[in-house]
């Protein structure tokens, strides 16, 4: 458990968080409200990364549908997952509105598109009620788009995940150093010294919020995080409303949301298999994005939209990992979101905060449950 605060000194502070999305603005807003002297590195801009790119989307539990939770991790932990990702939710939606960045809880929509994912939904719907949960299950397709099914969750909801977190580090005063990409960490007697780009960074603690990038900081994150590659199309302004809430669909991995300039946002990601390059990845996921529109969405044009890229990090099991270098004391971590960063992130926040100050387990988001576990891609 770190206690202590660090040297004052014209390079030094208490914490740095390495990552300016809303996983670093949550740590670190709660740490300098602790009262210690926090700074953000981030490689980019406030909220570059994962944040930036995402949909916007804070949904209950994870991509995989809850069937499949309750057969992998049993039902009892399928349950607290699911209740600690609508705690995350909700208190995104109550941070949200004490900033007023704009939120809207319009529930989401999970879409089957193959028979047997109709099965999925059906059991995960039933399987959501009885464990307290809202969840309907619709044996057609609402949107009329074509989709065999739909399980709707009412308490959904989108935000612009980059204003929420630009607003979180205002909010408390901290301060965020742009394109400050960090090296390299290393012990230096009781502190900690970070080298990143034009200046190095004496202090007591390290967190990194970098979610996908994390191997690239730690070879101890090698065999844990996998950075996933996501593709978005975004069209023109469409002359009219053609969803009213977001939706995924394919066991999530393809998404659509309707942003409220009216824009329509199509994404997708793939899992990387041993036989894959990264070329070949990008062009399945941007294949399932074409025929998502093509199938779906017929007003889309593929040629004539806007496409980013994003880089989101797996975990062999979907949850986030929370814990401390067990090589480099002093340095914790919060990654590994599984494409649920917006929905994790003050959860995961609070965990990580509570690990450092209190020495508190992070429980089922513990890093320890990894060990000697291969991840697989």
């Amino acid at each position: 458990m770190w206690t202590g605060q660090g040297q004052k000194r014209d390079d030094a502070c208490d914490i740095v968080v390495v990552g300016a999305g809303l996983v670093g603005a949550a740590a670190a807003a709660r740490l300098t409200r602790e009262g210690f002297e926090t700074a953000v590195l981030e490689a980019q801009s406030m909220a570059g990364g994962a944040t930036g790119r995402s949909a916007g989307m804070a949904l209950t539990g994870l991509a995989a549908h809850y069937n499949w939770a309750v057969s992998a991790y049993g039902r009892q932990k399928a349950r607290e997952i699911w209740s600690l990702t609508a705690e995350g939710r909700a208190r995104l939606i109550e941070t949200a509105k004490r900033l007023r960045v704009p939120v809207e809880q319009t529930g989401s929509l999970a879409l089957a598109v193959e028979e047997a994912e109709v099965d999925a939904l059906k059991e995960s719907a039933e399987l959501l009620r009885e464990d307290g949960f809202d969840a309907w299950f619709s044996s057609t397709d609402p949107l009329e788009r074509g989709f065999r099914a739909a399980l709707r969750q009412p308490n959904d909801a989108t935000v612009d995940g980059a204003a929420l977190a630009r607003s979180l580090l205002a909010a408390d005063d901290v301060i965020v150093h742009e394109g400050t990409e960090v090296h390299k960490l290393e012990p230096a007697g009781d502190y900690v010294r970070v080298w990143a780009q034009d200046r190095t960074v004496l202090c007591s603690a390290v967190v990194l919020a970098v979610n996908g990038y994390a191997p690239l900081i730690d070879a101890y994150f090698a065999d844990k995080v996998a950075p996933i590659r996501s593709l978005v199309f975004v069209t023109e302004p469409l002359s009219g409303t053609v969803l009213e809430r977001p939706c995924y669909a394919d066991y999530g991995y393809e998404y659509c949301r309707q942003l409220p300039d009216r824009r329509l946002l199509l994404g997708a990601w793939r899992r990387r298999s041993a036989s894959n390059q990264e070329a070949d990845l990008d062009d399945v996921v941007q294949e399932g994005l074409i025929r998502l529109a093509s199938r779906h969405f017929p007003e889309v044009d593929p040629r004539h939209v806007t496409r980013w890229s994003g880089v989101m990090g797996f975990t062999s099991d979907n949850l986030p990992l929370v814990g401390a270098l067990p090589h480099l004391p002093r340095v914790y971590f919060a990654v590994g979101f599984g494409g649920r960063g917006l929905t994790w992130a003050f959860v995961a926040a609070e965990r990580l905060v509570n690990l450092m100050l209190r020495d508190t387990d992070a429980g089922i988001l513990s890093a320890d449950r990894l060990d000697n576990v291969k991840l697989l891609v």
